[in-house]
């Protein structure tokens, strides 16, 4: 028995399998830097909205989804019909950036972050409780 044909018929399933997971390695790759710069644009928007300087939370909310649209549509590589939200309070500010791509089983990226818009370095000098009480008088420590 000849065995001429073998190599034909194993490299007819190599070749399409080889295909295959290098095109899902670069979908995979798309994917995972579109979500790494979705966290990273969204912390980065977020924490030039957290600091105070006398705008009102409508207006910071306002531009910040203007900011975050502008700079996701400038970055983003798979993403398509991506959805900002973002909630302003005086305490905390919480964005939500979600999307779905179009080639890919994965079909979503949801980033939710949440930033405190308290300043704790203030916060705690101004506070009593880190003064010495009653046990930790005349230079006692812990």
């Amino acid at each position: 028995m000849k065995k001429k044909g073998r190599y034909v018929v194993e490299a007819a399933y190599l070749v399409p399998g080889i295909c295959i997971l290098l095109v899902y390695i670069v979908f995979f790759t798309l994917y995972a830097h579109d979500h790494a710069v979705c966290v990273h644009t969204v912390l980065e928007t977020a924490i030039r909205g957290s600091y105070p300087d006398g705008r009102t939370s409508g207006q910071i909310r306002d531009d910040m989804e203007r900011e975050l649209a502008q700079k996701l549509s400038e970055r983003l590589l798979w993403l398509q019909e991506e959805r900002v939200e973002v909630q302003v309070s005086p305490v905390k500010i919480t964005v939500l950036v979600s999307g779905s791509g179009s080639f890919l089983p994965v079909s979503r990226i949801e980033v939710r972050q949440e930033l405190y818009r308290i300043r704790p370095c203030e916060t705690l000098r101004r506070s009593r409780w880190m003064k010495m009480d009653g046990g930790q008088k005349n230079g006692d420590s812990i």
